[in-house]
């Protein structure tokens, strides 16, 4: 019964060979991200970039924290006593 063994190591190598291909495209990719970023971090743009991948804009950090709407308000604490908390 040689062909079933043979028929499985082929097989084997070809998903070996496929792992293997995968794992070396992703590492060279893994690569050239790291060396862009390490570049734009050199020239102070990297903040930029991600926040424009991200879609998102750089946010202080002193602003508000959470995020209020009309439908989901946040309540603010009174100030007259400790713990009280307006419902209006």
């Amino acid at each position: 019964m040689p062909l079933p063994s043979s028929l499985a190591d082929i097989a084997q190598k070809s998903v070996v060979l496929f792992l293997t291909g995968t794992t070396i495209y992703y590492m060279v990719n893994v690569g050239v991200l790291v060396n862009r970023r390490m570049e734009l971090k050199k020239q102070g743009k990297l903040e930029e970039e991600l926040a424009r991948l991200t879609g998102t804009f750089m946010k202080n950090e002193n602003g508000d924290i959470h995020a209020e709407t009309m439908t989901t308000p946040c309540p603010m604490p009174a100030t007259d006593q400790p713990g009280k908390v307006d419902d209006a």
